[in-house]
């Protein structure tokens, strides 16, 4: 009769070592692979937004405005549709966009006129999130008496909330002119979530500006940025993480208000969907709180609560120009240099970045 080895301990415990040193050193390699895979269909949906921002533009001559205009004086509650309504039709949504009402420009989410909130809370449109992005991909938000109370087509019946898609990509109105040494030091409350600028390639139609067409991005087309990451969390003072994407409010990615004009003549109030550069809140930029004006972005006692560009990726963020590239550009990248590439008409030279 043959006596047949088997392993000893030393040899299993030696064969387990192997396999353990050999899974340590692919596991990162894997997940380094994963996420080049997810980086390139974030850049991928850039430039599917870049394509339907070109095909907008030679429909109408003019790239997507902001949002539409919001009228009347004093603060106002009207909010209108987003860039990126506009450009659904150019993204295989003309159903959902065909079923939309503009005429009252309201797409406030708790008012859901025109039934407006039957497309908006059931649609969800592939390519506005980047798949590397920890952030949800909806909010919730409770609808109030005057949209239960409106009349719906049976089966269905009036929910009292509403998940609404958000998205990880912002306009950008342009850039505020900093002052000597680099910092934007604007003392003025204006707004939640930031005053916006006219200077970008995406901006409000309001206050005698008008939509932008690509012969008025005179830095050139390669030398403006027009879309920019918002993909992950921030800390705040507290140094807990928070969402601050422009499209985490009201109405979701659909929304572009609300905003409003004050007697002086400021534009303030926020716009959904569209943020504007301000030194020093650069690239996956945290809130600096030791001081609630000067350098910081601050406003409505929240420091650091102006929308910036961040992104889950390392070491920087994607950003769309206004010739449909994408580049993904350094979060240690020149401040001057950034505020440069979002205003699209500032005649300073950007060399290579």
């Amino acid at each position: 009769m043959t006596n047949r080895r088997g392993f000893t301990l030393i040899e299993l415990l030696v064969v387990i070592a192997i396999i353990a040193v050999l899974i340590a050193l692919l596991l990162p390699a894997v997940q380094q692979a994963r996420e080049a895979a997810r980086r390139t269909q974030c850049r991928n949906n850039l430039k599917q937004l870049g394509l339907a921002i070109h095909n907008y533009h030679d429909m109408a001559n003019m790239f997507p405005p902001a949002t539409t205009r919001v009228t009347g004086s004093g603060a106002t509650t009207t909010t209108a549709a987003s860039w990126i309504v506009r450009l659904f039709p150019m993204m295989d949504q003309a159903t959902a966009y065909n079923t939309l009402v503009f005429t009252d420009n309201d797409f406030t989410m708790e008012r859901g006129k025109n039934r407006a909130w039957q497309t908006m809370s059931t649609l969800r449109v592939a390519g506005l999130n980047c798949p590397s992005s920890p952030l949800p991909t909806t909010r919730t938000q409770n609808t109030n008496t005057a949209t239960r109370g409106l009349p719906v087509v049976a089966p269905v019946t009036m929910p009292t909330s509403i998940a609404i898609q958000t998205t990880d990509y912002v306009g950008i109105a342009g850039a505020y002119d900093a002052p000597a040494g680099g910092v934007a030091n604007d003392t003025i409350w204006e707004g939640a979530h930031g005053r916006q600028v006219w200077n970008g390639a995406l901006v409000v139609p309001i206050k005698g500006f008008s939509t932008v067409g690509i012969a008025k991005v005179t830095d050139g087309s390669t030398n403006t940025v027009m879309i920019g990451e918002q993909g992950n969390f921030r800390k705040d003072c507290s140094g807990n993480p928070v969402d601050r994407r422009t499209s985490n409010s009201n109405g979701g990615l659909w929304a572009g208000g609300p905003g409003g004009e004050d007697p002086g003549d400021q534009y303030y109030g926020f716009w959904g969907n569209l943020t504007s550069f301000r030194a020093p809140a650069g690239i996956n930029y945290d809130a600096d709180c030791s001081n609630p004006f000067g350098t910081v972005p601050y406003w409505y006692g929240d420091p650091g609560y102006h929308h910036v560009f961040n992104s889950a990726h390392t070491g920087g963020a994607h950003f769309l120009f206004a010739d449909g590239s994408v580049r993904f550009l350094s979060q240690n990248m020149s401040q001057s240099i950034l505020s440069a590439l979002c205003n699209k008409n500032d005649n300073t030279p950007v060399g290579e970045f």
